[in-house]
């Protein structure tokens, strides 16, 4: 599989966001909630008039539209949960996710076609996307159980 492989898109969008949003439940959260970055910017993109909203101006609209997400999250009126204190650094890796999903997914992969974005790509690059997150859920769930664990022992 070669770097530019569309497989890896799902793979590297999943660890994008999961370094500023995270589900609100560790355990068996819904779907929705497990995308909600990926579904906020792939809105953002089939929602914007195509005549105003090329390449950097793209990548600005879905950031502002994910770092709204953001301050829902933290706010409490959005479901999900925030990862990072800094804002300052929150809005570098939300401007990070924006700009691959952007550039690297949508113009790239797609070839700025929003009819596939909108078909069965998006909802396969979705489908990864929460496997693969689940993935990475689960060993963090494991390790918080193992250090439980292992803080109850010492008691």
């Amino acid at each position: 599989m070669t770097q530019d492989s569309p497989l890896n898109h799902p793979e590297k969008l999943t660890d994008l966001y999961r370094q500023f949003y995270r589900a609100k439940k560790p355990y068996n959260p819904k779907a929705n909630a497990v995308l909600k970055p990926i579904d906020v910017a792939a809105k953002v993109i089939l929602d914007a008039d195509s005549s105003l909203s090329q390449g950097d101006a793209f990548v600005s609209m879905v950031a502002a539209e994910v770092f709204k997400l953001m301050d829902r999250v933290r706010s409490s009126t959005a479901e999900g949960r925030w990862v990072v204190s800094d804002r300052e650094k929150e809005r570098q890796l939300v401007l990070n996710f924006a700009r691959y999903f952007v550039v690297d997914v949508f113009e790239k992969a797609f070839a700025g076609d929003r009819a596939r974005l909108a078909g069965r790509q998006l909802n396969l690059i979705r489908n990864t996307c929460e496997f693969l997150y689940r993935l990475e859920q689960d060993k963090e769930n494991q390790q918080d159980r193992a250090k439980r664990n292992t803080n109850q022992g010492e008691t």
